[in-house]
């Protein structure tokens, strides 16, 4: 984990004071300046970082020291490894997490996708499937990909060979040279970092036919649980349980889905859960890339 904090230090003499005085506190903490940025930035790197300790330190030696939220960065990058333990855990505890009924935007895009005769259909994030009965029942086929052994063999009981599952993550995508008339995805692209979220909607746009669809299911900042957790960087919070969340707004989901043929965006309430009391608020986004 990286953190950055905006101080008054004008010199190295002070900042070496600074860092000696971290130092004795954190032995283990990466610490250094950059005291040509405006901010005079002292940047600290370890596994979990202590900033309220780090603020005091400053304050007691007659220093300002303030983090500065939008340039906080993660240094666990959402790696293959880290996210299917995170759902194999997930799936293992709570198995049919979700339950068993569709979430409304797979309601939504099933009857775009029927009212628009599509066939063959890719679901990123195919969880144990929940969502993709109401294609194969109204007879589209459907490819899933999922990071999760677990929730794949909850699937696999389900399905019955059905339905194809491809194990990996979306941010290793594409696994095959398919080219699908329609892409759903619901809870899944929000969990992932910039930089990964721009390579899987690259990849999904690549492999959608001309005048498909791409249906995406986001969390909003209108949501109910938009600012809780700690800020790692803009509309980001991690959570209690350490995953990451980003919240769209309309500024956000037309610099993110502008160049994918952007249609349509909807506002949704989802459970959260199994749970008939507590909901979030999602927004579909509709895609459709260009015949020609």
């Amino acid at each position: 984990m990286i953190e950055i904090f905006k101080t008054d230090i004008t010199d190295k003499k002070l900042a070496d004071k600074l860092s000696e005085a971290l130092k004795k506190v954190f032995a283990d903490y990466a610490i250094n300046f950059d005291l040509d940025d405006q901010d005079r930035i002292l940047r600290v790197e370890a596994e979990f970082i202590n900033s309220e300790k780090i603020i005091e330190t400053a304050l007691y030696l007659g220093f300002s020291c303030k983090i500065i939220p939008d340039r906080l960065c993660m240094l666990k990058k959402n790696s293959s490894k880290e996210m299917q333990e995170q759902w194999d855990n997930c799936f293992r505890s709570n198995n049919i997490v979700w339950g068993l009924e569709p979430a409304k935007s797979a309601i939504l895009a099933n009857e775009l996708f029927s009212t628009s005769s599509l066939k063959n259909i890719l679901i990123p994030g195919f969880g144990y499937g929940r969502n993709a009965q109401l294609f194969t029942n109204n007879g589209m086929n459907v490819t899933g990909i999922e990071i999760s052994e677990m929730a794949i063999r909850i699937a696999e009981q389900n399905y019955n060979g059905k339905v194809e599952i491809i194990h990996g993550s979306v941010t290793e995508m594409p696994f095959n040279d398919i080219i699908y008339d329609g892409i759903f995805c619901h809870g899944l692209l929000y969990l992932l970092n910039t930089a990964q979220r721009t390579d899987m909607l690259n990849a999904c746009y690549n492999q959608l036919k001309p005048g498909g669809y791409m249906y995406f299911s986001v969390l909003s900042k209108t949501s109910s649980n938009y600012g809780l957790g700690r800020e790692i960087a803009p509309d980001t919070f991690e959570n209690a349980q350490g995953v990451q969340i980003f919240f769209y707004d309309s500024d956000s989901i037309q610099k993110e889905f502008g160049a994918y043929g952007l249609q349509d965006t909807i506002e949704i309430s989802e459970h959260a859960g199994t749970s008939k009391n507590t909901s979030f608020d999602f927004t579909a986004v509709v895609c459709r890339k260009p015949v020609s």
